[in-house]
């Protein structure tokens, strides 16, 4: 509250003085300045003035000194001085009946009152206040930064500046979620949704202090953002008691708030970060490393919210196209998965509160690393609804986003971390290097693969192989053909002519075409079992991308 009329009142130069007309006003209106003035007032008076005038030219007309006085009112003054004994002998009754109708403060001066002397003892009053509310706008800037610097959460200090200056204050993030706040927080986040909302309320936005106003039925409500790096953090909501001015000093207050919030949230990002990353290592090395294990590693596990005696399975997660999506969607210097870290790690823990299962992750370069809580209750189908949840949400932070998965065996049981890691990034390999890329494959539906890939260690099998596959492999390539893909479709339609070249949309002679090119190809008959097998087989081996031809 800045100095009261009741103040300067009670100044030793105005004991002389008589409140005429709105004495119970005078608590409630403030004073910045005090100036003397006579004639027209026109647009010299400002609000929150305390004018003194001797009446000069208004002298035996009450008429023109009640304009004067409605003037001076209707321009915002908080109290109008009337010298009495020169040019105004008495205050006439007209004059103080309009001052008792508008609640005015009239004050009636002894002509002997110099309005220097008044100025003067005024503006040394004005100076003292302005004085004491910079001294308490520093120890409350002091104390905020002390407050954070003591690691005091954010509701302490929302609550420490509620209780000095009687305001009410909400802070919510940059999601909306209330963080601090004072005793009815989201009645006052209500009431500021409804009067933003509300017709025929005027939503001030001054640009210089990044806050919204809002005035109603005699309520203020003011909204301020709070921003680091040019990235919204959350803003704060605050409902000023009655009469409360929104002054400069409140301006600077409000600014002390959101300096402290913004370290706060600062400190606790680079807590929350650090401590994120001492989790990705630690769960990194259990994936990375064969037989990760000393006598702390339970203890450490227990710190970070794990319980390694559990069993896990483990999935890795690759983006196909992350990159080019939010770099078109976030203007980051750094894009990518690296820079979504944050956001992801939100879901994975959502995704894991859903299925109600302990869930531990990190990133390998542009690789995600889950382990999930397994048990021998319907596991399969927990592990894709907890896929469907992950993907779900991500496509939601960056719509078109696509993951391959592999997925390792739940069956690995307890403190195989490595085990079921190498299984589910055989499984990723395998998959999307054979179904593509957006796809999720089980370490067990890779059992065939697998054992293609062991006999293609084989040199005398390799060398099988390319003879028999090199010829098409060849003719492909130059020819732009099919003729590879035509053999798979034929042998998974056992052999059906017809219904192979309805899959291939070709005409049935198109087809018998290709077969016999095929046989030329290869000098193998496809009537012979033995010769479909050969092929067959070595086509398999070739797809797992072992041989180069």
């Amino acid at each position: 509250m800045n100095l009261s009329v009741e103040e300067v009142v009670n100044l030793p130069i105005l004991k002389p003085a008589k409140v005429i007309t709105g004495k119970d006003q005078l608590k409630n209106y403030s004073v910045e300045w005090v100036s003397a003035i006579e004639g027209t007032v026109e647009n010299f008076v400002r609000e929150k003035e305390f004018v003194l005038t001797m009446g000069m030219g208004c002298e035996n007309n009450p008429t023109k000194l009640l304009s004067f006085v409605r003037d001076v009112q209707e321009s915002g003054a908080s109290a109008l001085g009337i010298a009495t004994g020169r040019y105004i002998f008495e205050i006439p009754n007209e004059v103080m009946s309009f001052a008792e109708e508008k609640n005015f403060i009239l004050i009636e001066l002894p002509w002997e009152i110099r309005f220097a002397d008044i100025q003067q003892q005024t503006m040394n009053k004005i100076n003292e206040w302005q004085e004491d509310v910079s001294k308490q706008s520093r120890m409350i800037q002091k104390r905020l930064i002390d407050l954070v610097v003591q690691g005091k959460d954010l509701s302490t200090i929302v609550k420490y500046v509620e209780a000095k200056l009687g305001w009410s204050i909400v802070f919510t993030d940059d999601k909306g979620r209330i963080t601090a706040g004072g005793s009815d927080p989201k009645e006052m986040i209500r009431l500021w949704d409804e009067l933003e909302e509300k017709d025929g309320v005027s939503v001030d936005e001054p640009l210089s202090h990044h806050m919204q106003r809002i005035q109603h039925d005699g309520r203020k409500l003011l909204k301020k953002e709070i921003s680091a790096g040019g990235v919204s953090q959350g803003s704060f909501i605050v409902l000023f008691p009655a009469n409360t001015d929104i002054t400069s000093n409140v301006l600077h207050i409000l600014e002390y708030l959101s300096a402290a919030a913004a370290l706060w949230i600062s400190r606790e990002d680079a807590i929350v970060k650090t401590e994120n990353r001492l989790r990705n290592d630690f769960i990194w090395n259990l994936a990375k490393t064969p037989n990760y294990y000393d006598e702390t590693l339970h203890t450490r596990a227990k710190l970070f919210g794990y319980n390694l005696l559990l069993p896990y399975i483990c999935m890795i997660g690759y983006s196909e196209n992350i990159d080019e999506l939010s770099e078109d969607r976030y203007d980051h210097s750094q894009y990518g998965l690296k820079s979504l870290i944050y956001y992801i790690e939100e879901e994975i823990r959502y995704a894991g509160k859903v299925v109600d299962r302990q869930v531990a992750f990190t990133f390998d370069d542009d690789q995600l690393i889950v382990f999930l809580e397994t048990d021998d209750t319907n596991e399969p189908n927990s592990i894709h609804y907890f896929l469907d949840l992950v993907e779900k949400r991500l496509n939601a932070l960056i719509p078109g986003v696509i993951f391959s998965w592999g997925i390792g065996m739940h069956e690995d049981g307890v403190m195989h971390f490595h085990d079921s890691y190498k299984k589910a990034k055989s499984a990723l390999e395998m998959g999307r290097q054979q179904k593509g890329i957006g796809q999720r494959v089980n370490f067990e539906d890779t059992r065939l693969n697998r054992l293609l890939l062991n006999l293609a260690q084989n040199d005398e099998i390799q060398e099988i192989v390319l003879s028999t596959i090199h010829p098409l492999v060849q003719y492909d390539k130059k020819r732009d053909a099919d003729l590879i893909e035509t053999f798979i479709v034929y042998v998974n339609q056992n052999s059906n002519v017809s219904r192979a070249a309805r899959i291939l949309n070709l005409h049935r002679q198109s087809l018998l075409y290709r077969l016999r090119k095929i046989e030329t190809l290869t000098n193998l008959s496809l009537v012979n079992p033995d010769d479909v097998f050969l092929l067959n087989f070595s086509i398999k081996v070739w797809l797992t991308g072992v041989l180069k031809t």
